[in-house]
């Protein structure tokens, strides 16, 4: 009895045994399955994130291409070298029938969609394969090309002497030398265009007298003329000299003849020339380099020396440090000449919407435009870049009284009639960039004013806001007289037929140029760059559906 009791409790315990068993093996089997799950879900999440980074890099390469126009030449799909990481093939497709069809635009006025399929580098494991791949589709919008306004030319040009004059002051304001500039005709300065100028007649002669007075350099092509005690404070080129009352505090560089009469005309540093005459006074601080003869007169002064092919002192008692006569000739002068700033060109700038992207333009009804016309046309803008076109408007761009115009970003107006004055004008709420434009409708390289433009800025006009803290830089473009007097202050610059900034006035140098062109050299800029842009519509992981 006892054994059949021991048989059958051995009986149950191996049962137990086994049951342990299939119980452990079953928990074994769990949780390796856990473990291959998990090893599968982090490679599957792994390839997602690789597959994902793989086709946003195929968007983003033919996004380049499309902008660059690179699309034709790769048969509209661009695709990564073969055993290159990121791994991506991206198909580049145009609006046709109705719906999309692989190619490249032929115009940059329309969307395209890019479809982009990218390959994880290292896939899921454990059958976890769904993530392997990713596919992008991305839409675009109509390409454009960015505005390219490069901040260039002088402080003033003006392409005619006539008229030009005043008594207005340029300063600096970040620290570049205001330039003065006359293309053709000859220029008599015979009031203060001061400040820290340079004054440049490319083509004729300059006359400098009365309160004429020009902190900088001087060139000009012709005859320099100095009377009535003028200081030129930095140097003068020019085709001939003569002071007969005034100073040049640098060097002077003359290619014919240079004379000094009286006792107040002096020249401080070195002098170039081919003759140099004295009469009845006359100094130079510094050496004389002479092509040909030097003649001293009774009280005149050269601290250093004095080479030529011969020096005659007509008239003692003179002053002459050392004296180098060599009758062949010297050579070439040792003083470099300070190079001759480049003059631009006339440009003849029409309007054109096209050269201005990124500006909205506005084009004002025909009539008379009133303060709240451009007030609304300001508002239409949403705080964006404007173009206002008020060729229309018979009294032009009228901001005169009290009429101010608030703006918030920058803004060009075109009109036959630019007239600002008394206490009118812009008050800005952030720094903004200001054109002021008469346009010139003769493609012909010259200045053409037509009948009825006119530009003039006069009282005491705002280009800024209540405080003074922000202020507008403006250009004053017009191929007529641009008038600007009566002790007007702004920043900015002056491109004109011909120019007067007279009574007071202060132009504080900002250079802002225009839209497709250089106003250093008056050539275009348009055609300098192929690339554009364009903006994303839509992008969206993609299904097929």
């Amino acid at each position: 009895m006892r054994e059949l009791t021991s048989a059958r409790d051995s009986g149950f315990a191996i049962g137990g045994v086994v049951a342990l068993m299939a119980v452990s093996i079953l928990l074994i089997a769990l949780m390796s399955s856990s473990v291959v799950y998990a090893i599968g879900f982090s490679t599957a999440t792994r390839a997602g994130v690789q597959a994902q980074g793989a086709a946003e890099a195929g968007v983003a390469v033919a996004t380049v291409g499309l902008e660059t126009g690179t699309c034709s030449s790769v048969g509209a799909v661009y695709q990564s070298a073969a055993g290159q990481t990121p791994v991506y093939r991206a198909v580049v497709y145009v609006p046709g029938g109705s719906g999309w069809v692989q190619g490249c635009p032929a115009a940059g006025n329309t969307n395209v969609r890019i479809l982009s399929n990218g390959t994880a580098a290292n896939g899921g494991t454990a059958g976890q394969r769904a993530n392997d791949s990713k596919t992008l589709e991305t839409v675009l919008g109509p390409s454009t090309q960015p505005t390219q306004i490069a901040a260039s030319g002088p402080a003033v040009y003006a392409y005619s002497s006539s008229n030009f004059g005043g008594s207005g002051t340029l300063v600096s304001v970040d620290g570049s030398s205001p330039k003065v500039m006359i293309s053709t005709g000859n220029v008599n300065c015979d009031g203060a265009s001061s400040g820290a100028s340079d004054l440049v007649v490319k083509n004729g002669n300059l006359t400098m007298s009365g309160s004429c007075s020009v902190t900088g350099n001087v060139w000009a092509s012709g005859a320099l003329a100095i009377s009535g005690g003028v200081q030129v404070g930095g140097n003068a080129v020019a085709n001939s000299i003569s002071i007969s009352s005034g100073a040049i505090r640098g060097s002077a560089w003359s290619a014919s003849t240079t004379s000094l009469s009286g006792g107040s005309s002096s020249i401080y540093g070195n002098l170039t020339s081919t003759t140099t005459t004295f009469n009845s006074g006359g100094y130079v601080g510094g050496n004389i380099w002479n092509y040909g003869t030097v003649t001293l007169d009774w009280g005149s002064k050269i601290i250093g020396n004095a080479t030529g092919t011969s020096i005659l002192n007509t008239n003692r008692p003179s002053t002459l440090g050392s004296y180098t006569q060599i009758a062949t000739g010297p050579g070439a002068s040792p003083y470099q000449q300070p190079a001759t700033p480049s003059v631009p060109n006339w440009v003849d700038y029409n309007y054109d919407p096209s050269v201005w992207t990124g500006f909205t333009p506005v084009v004002l009804p025909t009539g008379t435009c009133s303060i709240t016309t451009l007030r609304n046309a300001i508002t239409s803008l949403g705080g964006g870049k404007g173009l206002i076109d008020a060729r229309n408007c018979s009294n032009g761009v009228t901001l005169t009284g009290s009429d101010q115009l608030a703006i918030s970003n920058d803004v060009a107006f075109f009109a036959k009639t630019v007239n600002i004055g008394n206490s009118g004008g812009i008050v800005p709420s952030a720094a903004a960039r200001v054109w002021f434009i008469n346009p010139d409708t003769t493609a012909n390289g010259l200045p053409t004013c037509s009948s009825g433009t006119s530009f003039s800025v006069s009282g005491a006009p705002v280009f800024q806001n209540s405080a003074g803290t922000i202020k507008a830089s403006v250009m004053m473009y017009s191929p007529c007289d641009v008038t600007i007097s009566s002790g007007v202050r702004f920043q900015g610059q002056v491109f004109a037929g011909s120019a007067t900034i007279d009574g007071g006035a202060q132009v504080g140098y900002v250079a802002i140029g225009l839209p497709g062109v250089d106003l250093s050299t008056g050539s275009s800029t348009g055609g300098g760059s192929t690339t554009t842009t364009r903006t994303i519509v839509s992008n969206r992981n993609y299904t097929g559906s």
